[in-house]
């Protein structure tokens, strides 16, 4: 079965962050080394196969690093706000 993780980058004062790079650094299963791209509304979706707690980290065009964990399971997306 394969979850979702959905979320949004944010800056500090809670603009959107478009073009940052998405992508896993933990998981309970071994994970593809892919990044997705935020929209131009800084949403991002990753899919991921296993229950668990996964590590979700971005990097924004200008070199910001933010992390967050989230716990994928069950029926509904696990949603992750990232804060830069």
């Amino acid at each position: 079965m394969t979850h979702l993780i959905t979320g949004v980058v944010r800056d500090a004062t809670g603009n959107p962050v478009p073009d940052a790079s998405v992508y896993l650094t933990a998981g309970p299963e071994p994970y593809p080394d892919i990044a997705v791209l935020s929209a131009a509304d800084g949403s991002f979706r990753l899919a991921v196969r296993a229950d668990g707690v996964y590590t979700v980290q971005c990097r924004t065009p200008d070199g910001s690093v933010s992390e967050t964990s989230v716990t994928a399971g069950g029926d509904r997306p696990a949603r992750a706000t990232l804060r830069i």
